[in-house]
This record gives C-alpha cells, structure tokens and sequence, in this order.
C-alpha cells in the first residue's frame, strides 16, 4: 500500500514568527488569518469542528473564550462540548487575535452565522459574506500564512490540530485533560465521570507557548 502522506505539524515557534508578521496590520484579511490559525492550534480543532462554530455559539470572559461545539467527529451523542481557550498576554494570545477579527469583521457574537466567514467583495458594505470558508479556502489560507516561514508543502489544515495537541503533549499535559481538549473517543467513557474545575482546563492552552 502507498505509504500516508503525512502532513507536519505547526509549531508555536512558527506561530510567533507569523504573529510577528502580522501585528501592525489590521485589516479583515489578516485578522482572519491570524485568529483562524491562533483559534484552530490551541483548540485542537478539526476543520469539520471550525466551520460548524457560529458567533453565537462564542463566549468571551476576562481569563478565556469558550467556543461550543454542537458536534464533532467523536461526539456520538451529539450532546456538544465546550473547548476553553486561555488568554495568555502574549502577541499569539488566540484570545486577543479572536476579538481583533470580530472587531475588524464588524462580527456580533449574536449573530446565528458562521464565526470564520468569506471576505466580502470590495465594494461591499460588510466586510465578511454570510457564509463560513470552505475547506479549500481554510487550506489556502494556512499555506499563505506560512509560506515565508515553512515549506507549505509538509502543511495542510490539519496541521494546526496536530500542532497543537503535539506542543499540548511535549508540555506534560495530563493525558485525560490533553484527550478531553482534543475531543479523541478513547478512554472517553473514563473520563466521563471526573469533572474538573476551569483551571485545570484552561491549563491546557496555558502551556502551548503562544
């Protein structure tokens, strides 16, 4: 059989180097890059996942954001989860970069729409269209923020999920937390009856480096 063509991860050093590149800039098109990418690392999001959250379904607080997931791939009850992702002060806070792109994209958090959204053309009045980014189009949008970075060829969507849950494990981070923010069936059963406070969950995304 042909071997997989496996893609590599994105790491956090990467993230800053492209945090970096896009911190004096404010336009629509760059805060999407960066809070897609920023968004999609620290909550081990699958693309299925990402396109699925609408604004309303984001809620920001003082020490995090919190995005409900109506389902996902390893969700067979469709009973949703919450992914909380930590603000951490720093230029690749996913936080921070999320709030840059509503308040660039003019994006309500009532809104029943997509949260990640198509650019409006350039004569229009809004500055996202209606309806969220295709597969395609999230791709394409990975492989132009890092091609001054890495070689885009070793990178796809997914690179952001594996980036994330790798610089999650490199961390320490306790295996039952770590399967719980990525949403991976196995040992779910288990970890179903612990319930653990918000501290422990935002320790996830505090220790990624970003």
């Amino acid at each position: 059989a042909k071997p997989k063509n496996r893609k590599e991860p994105i790491t956090p050093e990467m993230l800053q180097q492209l945090a970096e590149s896009l911190k004096d800039k404010s336009c629509v098109a760059s805060c999407i890059t960066l809070a897609l990418c920023l968004i999609g690392f620290a909550g081990f999001l699958r693309f299925s996942e990402l396109c699925s959250v609408r604004a309303c379904d984001v809620s920001l607080y003082s020490s995090h954001c919190a995005l409900f997931l109506e389902s996902s791939k390893t969700d067979q009850l469709r009973e949703g989860a919450w992914i909380n992702i930590a603000r951490t002060d720093k230029d690749t806070c996913p936080v921070a970069a999320l709030e840059r792109y509503l308040t660039a994209a003019e994006i309500k958090l009532d809104e029943d729409l997509p949260l990640f959204r198509a650019l409006a053309p350039p004569r229009s009045s809004a500055k996202v269209r209606q309806h969220g980014l295709s597969y395609t189009r999230a791709r394409e949008i990975v492989k132009e923020a890092f091609k001054d970075i890495t070689d885009v060829s070793k990178i796809s969507f997914h690179s952001l999920r594996s980036g994330g849950a790798s610089a999650a494990a490199n961390a320490g981070i306790p295996d039952r937390l770590f399967k719980r923010h990525g949403r991976w069936a196995s040992e779910m059963a288990k970890d179903c009856y612990v319930k653990d406070n918000l501290d422990s969950l935002l320790s996830v995304t505090r220790t990624l480096g970003i």
